[in-house]
Parts: C-alpha cells; sequence; structure tokens
C-alpha cells in the first residue's frame, strides 16, 4: 500500500489534479466576474460615451462615463444629468442648477438663483436676444428641473427646451465615492 502511494507521488499525477483543480477555480471566478459585471452594467448603470462639449471642460468630448437610473439614486442641485427633450430625438447631458419653486434669471451673462447670482455664463456674444446672455426670470414649476450646460455656448438646455419634467430624466451620473 505504501509503494502505491509513493508511486503515484513520484508519477506526477497528484501535482497535475492540483494544478487542474486551481485552473478550474481561477476560470470559475472569471466566470462569475464576469457575470455580475454584466448583471451591473444592464440593470444598474448605464454607459455612455459623451459626444459633445457641452459640459466642458469638466466633462470632454469622447469621455466615458457611467450613468446610474434615476429611480435607484436622489437628484438634485448640482447634479449631472441625461435628459430626454420632449421636441428633441436627442438626449442631452447638463447639470441641474434649480429645483421646485426656485426663480431662474440670467441677466448680462449671470446665472442668478432666487435673487443671488451663482455664476457666470461666459457668453462669446452680448447680444440681448442670446439666451445665454439673457433671459428673462423663470419660476420652476413643481416636479421640475431648471438645467444648464456648464459651457454655456451653443448647448441646448432649459434655456431652449423649458424646464424638464423628473420623468424626463434618464440617467444620473455616477462618481463613486471612497470611504478614506
Amino acid at each position: 500500500m505504501i509503494r502505491k502511494a509513493e508511486y503515484y507521488r513520484a508519477s506526477g499525477k497528484h501535482s497535475n489534479q492540483r494544478f487542474r483543480r486551481f485552473f478550474l477555480a481561477v476560470v470559475l471566478v472569471l466566470c462569475a466576474a464576469f457575470v455580475l459585471q454584466l448583471i451591473f452594467r444592464q440593470l444598474f448603470f448605464y454607459p455612455l460615451k459623451i459626444n459633445g462639449d457641452s459640459m466642458a471642460p469638466e466633462i470632454q468630448s469622447g469621455d466615458k462615463r457611467y450613468f446610474i437610473y434615476p429611480k435607484l439614486t436622489t437628484v438634485g442641485a448640482g447634479d449631472i444629468v441625461l435628459v430626454q427633450a420632449k421636441n428633441a430625438p436627442v438626449q442631452y447631458l447638463c447639470r441641474i442648477v434649480a429645483l421646485d419653486g426656485d426663480k431662474v434669471l440670467v441677466q448680462a451673462g449671470q446665472l442668478i438663483i432666487n435673487g443671488k447670482t451663482t455664476r457666470e455664463l461666459n457668453s462669446l456674444l452680448e447680444i440681448p436676444e442670446d439666451r445665454g446672455y439673457t433671459m428673462a426670470e423663470v419660476e420652476v414649476r413643481p416636479n421640475h428641473f431648471f438645467c444648464l450646460n456648464d459651457n454655456a455656448q451653443n448647448t441646448a438646455d432649459s434655456r431652449v427646451h423649458g424646464a424638464f419634467e423628473r420623468a424626463q430624466i434618464v440617467a444620473k451620473l455616477f462618481r463613486p465615492r471612497l470611504f478614506f
């Protein structure tokens, strides 16, 4: 009996079984990770390659970003969202600047929310008809968001399409938070 065990170890069959078990375990772990990644991408995240420079300099054309569906998270002021305009076949990437009941005014290139200047829109042309430079005061209706692009020149946002309804938000930019 002892001689059979010594012969078995000496023949290399024992080490081949260890290698096969290790190889099978690695393959199973990689397959499980691949399947989980596919599930998370399709159920929770909205992968997107950005086309256009409406959110420059933070998000450039050609960047790849992940978005999370709005039903899985809360959406508030300062969040970058992907919205579907009612009268346009494309989706727009923009930042929420005002919520329900806020009063928004664009005057001399300044964004004014509830009477406080929040930022400058940096419009190239100072034409009174240009909505990037001047826009009449608008009150955001309940269950709506007023969205603007970071790059206010030649872009379509709430200045063109009006305030977006909550249902028009397709996804929110996913920013992972680190705990250290």
